[in-house]
């Protein structure tokens, strides 16, 4: 197995490589939205508030508020150039009145304890530096009976061609840090080229 190479620089620090990735990644984004949104239809979830911790330009965060027309839709990111466009993104959907953005590190969340039904995360965990801090404060945000999905790439033998890769974490990984952490009742599922955390 390669070995972990983290990330040196983990947001977008400038408004042209992020407009490209908005770009090139809108299709792909769409199609994780709808995967999500299977998942919290399955759970029962038609309302309340989602969280979406690493949002990017907003993609999945709009995307899940079109899927679910009960639901109010926070998207938390660290980089105010991709906040920037994720609230341009917004403003050019039908869901403007149910979707905000603040900027925060999803290490120190800036909400209060049980504020969300379910927190989402995409492609984001291999960027964070302390994972276990991550976990607890999804487990703390989260209400009772909050449900959460966190995906992201699995590191295998792509790690040789790309970064990204190269950054995540293995399925055993993954699982090591979440027991290190509040988090309770997860599962992790192992897919070849990423790999999931769902409420059980």
């Amino acid at each position: 197995m390669i070995k972990r190479k983290p990330l040196e620089h983990g947001t977008f620090e400038d408004m042209e490589t992020a407009k490209k990735y908005n770009k090139e990644v809108g299709g792909y984004m769409r199609l994780v939205s709808r995967s999500i949104l299977s998942v919290a239809r399955k759970w029962g979830i038609t309302d309340g508030k989602v969280l979406d911790v690493g949002t990017g330009t907003g993609s999945i965060a709009i995307g899940f508020a079109r899927g679910l027309p009960g639901v109010q839709v926070v998207g938390l990111d660290l980089s105010d150039v991709v906040l920037d466009l994720a609230r341009d993104n917004v403003q050019n959907s039908n869901v403007s009145s149910r979707v905000t953005f603040e900027k925060g590190d999803a290490q120190d969340m800036p909400f209060e304890d049980a504020q969300f039904d379910m927190v989402i995360s995409t492609d984001t965990l291999h960027l964070i530096k302390n994972p276990v801090k991550m976990f607890d404060e999804v487990h703390r945000v989260l209400k009772s009976q909050g449900r959460f999905c966190i995906s992201d790439f699995r590191r295998n033998l792509l790690g040789i061609l790309t970064e990204h890769f190269r950054a995540s974490y293995t399925p055993e990984e993954a699982r090591d840090l979440l027991r290190q952490s509040r988090l309770q009742n997860w599962q992790v599922k192992d897919y070849f080229l990423w790999l999931s955390i769902f409420s059980k």
